[in-house]
């Protein structure tokens, strides 16, 4: 139950999930989420209710050349991977945590607990 002074969260969906087939199901996108009482997305009708997105961080990161997780999901995920594997920026973080290609990994013993 809503009540005066409290916010719900919704979402307000591209189809009715209870009337498309079965097959059109994974198809169905949010095109407008509330959240706190905030618009923290928006699209097609709803486009521009929401608030403008912060920068993409850290700048090299592979969502600020291919978008996110939107349409063509798991190919594009599989190019931001890529562009990750292939980004110098990401190589050198990761030389310096000791996670590159060829760096020694560090031994954990799974039996260990502290």
């Amino acid at each position: 139950m809503l009540r005066e002074g409290f916010y719900g969260d919704l979402t307000v969906l591209s189809d009715d999930y209870f009337t498309v087939p079965d097959a059109a199901i994974p198809d169905i996108e949010s095109v407008l989420t509330v959240v706190g009482g905030r618009v923290v997305y928006a699209t097609a009708e709803y486009e521009g209710l929401d608030e403008a997105l912060p920068p993409i961080a850290p700048e090299w990161s592979p969502v600020a050349r291919f978008g996110g997780y939107g349409a063509g999901g798991a190919r594009q995920a599989e190019l931001m991977a890529q562009a990750v594997a292939e980004s110098e920026a990401h190589r050198r973080w990761r030389a310096a945590r000791g996670s590159a290609p060829g760096a020694p990994q560090p031994f954990v013993d799974p039996c260990f607990t502290h």
